[in-house]
């Protein structure tokens, strides 16, 4: 039977995970709302307007299997610091994004 420290430990552990998978996920979805909302304010049409969110979405396919096979052979640790790095560096760019390609770039993240 496993000792009740180990089960806290273990959840205790994860807590960063799922922070990490939250403010992802919340800042994806936020961006894409932001979006829709400010489209035609940065001149952007309906057709760019659906690449761009559905980017995020295509990359997502596409990486997952590549991130995977990477977390299996160096580990997941620096897989997830990696990409959360990428993710925070691809949200500023964002940030002063001009036009749809720069936007694009940083739906990557």
């Amino acid at each position: 039977m496993n000792a009740p420290g180990l089960a806290v430990n273990a959840r205790s552990a994860t807590v960063p995970l799922y922070a990490a998978g939250f403010v992802t996920a919340f800042g994806a979805h936020s961006i894409a709302a932001g979006l829709g909302a400010q489209s035609e304010n940065i001149g952007l049409t309906l057709l760019n307007l659906g690449i761009l969110l559905a980017l995020y979405d295509v990359s997502e396919i596409f990486l997952k299997p590549v991130f995977g096979a990477l977390s299996d052979r160096i580990g997941a640790k620096p897989v997830v610091v990696g990409g959360l790095l990428a993710f925070a560096a691809l949200s500023l760019i964002g940030l002063w994004a001009a036009d749809p390609l720069m936007l694009g770039l940083a739906r990557l993240g």
